[in-house]
């Protein structure tokens, strides 16, 4: 007698048994519903219908699960369990696995012992189907590793994943590359393929590359010296956030280097450069504030920021609040305050300060 196959579906419809629609969908069916239920927030949902499918061999799907565990969004965060989800997209040869096994070994995460031999094994499987950022990590562990139970040390090796990681558009490693052969670091110094790879991560608006850019300009490192060539660099970096292209952008613009002198820019950019926390940006500012350069003359606004650069350590602030306590210029005159920041400015070989140091010395003033 010839068999016959039926589904659970069609059997229940010839009974007249009426089965839940979710119970007649496929496994395909049901991974995609459980993928969009996740993306839609629905966590808990998501989950439910996850485990009630068998051998979930979906990467898509467990890679989501996984960076959801990881992140703790949508359930309470776990590292173990996501490392799980993401040893089973490993196995099954999907790169966003290895690369954060990879990770797990490095960093010693989620239970996992620091192992930079295994991390840079998984680096290198991801790296082979192609994820750029496999390559990248890979290339820093043979150029940098150290430590006991290092990787023997392999710039060319480092050097050519990182052209490979290039070659699939990853911007960190042509910024990489760019250093790299501007500080002779494993390679001779060539000029040309450094400006090469960070004109190529400056075109994918790298802000570190179009910085640094500006510096070679600014300096003649490697090119002929062009002022205006190096503000339009740091200008570009400065408009993407970068609080080391904005001092500089705010520099040229008090000193009218590279550009138009116009103290009311360069007193806007040292603020963008100072709400991010940039020490030297807080000097200028505050010396623009005491002599009322481009900005209304305030000298408690100078004090205050030669206080907050000289608590991080700016030893020319530490001589500028030390003189304003001293005179009790924008805050009441205060000895023994003024004593302390000179002191610290002179432990820093500030001549100024040590100036200041002896006269209050031989004055009686010396807290």
């Amino acid at each position: 007698m010839k068999k016959i196959t039926m589904s659970v579906c069609s059997i229940a419809a010839l009974l007249g048994i009426v089965l839940t629609f979710a119970s007649c969908k496929s496994k395909e069916e049901k991974i995609a519903e459980a993928i969009e239920l996740l993306n839609q927030e629905k966590y808990a949902e998501g989950l439910a219908l996850y485990q009630e499918i068998e051998d979930v061999q979906d990467t898509v799907l467990l890679n989501k699960l996984a960076k959801l565990y990881a992140d703790g969004k949508g359930f309470e965060q776990d590292s173990a369990k996501a490392l799980q989800l993401w040893e089973k997209t490993a196995d099954l040869g999907d790169p966003e696995g290895m690369l954060q096994l990879g990770l797990a070994y490095e960093l010693a995460m989620g239970g996992y012992k620091k192992d930079m031999k295994k991390a840079l094994e998984y680096y290198e499987k991801g790296g082979e189907k192609n994820d750029p950022i496999g390559l990248y990590n890979a290339a820093l562990i043979y150029l940098y590793d150290k430590g006991k139970d290092a990787v023997e040390k392999n710039p060319e090796k480092g050097i050519q994943l990182l052209k490979k990681a290039v070659d699939l558009k990853y911007v960190p490693s042509m910024n990489k590359l760019g250093y790299i052969y501007e500080d002779g670091d494993g390679v001779l110094v060539n000029m040309e393929e450094a400006l090469k790879y960070f004109e190529m991560a400056a075109s994918n608006n790298d802000k570190d590359a179009l910085d640094e850019l500006g510096n070679m300009y600014d300096k003649g490192k490697g090119v002929k010296k062009d002022q205006k060539k190096a503000f339009e660099y740091w200008l570009k970096a400065a408009e993407l956030g970068y609080q080391y292209s904005q001092y500089s952008v705010a520099w040229d613009y008090a000193n009218g280097v590279g550009t138009k002198k116009d103290s009311k820019k360069a007193v806007e950019w040292y603020l963008k450069a100072v709400n991010q926390g940039n020490v030297s940006a807080m000097l200028n500012l505050g010396y623009m504030y005491e002599k009322g350069d481009g900005v209304e003359q305030n000298w408690q606004k100078a004090t205050e920021l030669y206080l907050k650069a000289a608590e991080k350590g700016n030893v020319q602030a530490q001589h500028n609040i030390g003189w304003c306590y001293y005179h009790g210029k924008g805050v009441q005159k205060n000895l023994k305050e003024a004593s302390k920041w000179f002191q610290k400015a002179a432990d820093q070989g500030h001549e100024g300060a040590q100036g200041w140091v002896d006269i209050m010395v031989t004055n009686g003033e010396l807290y």
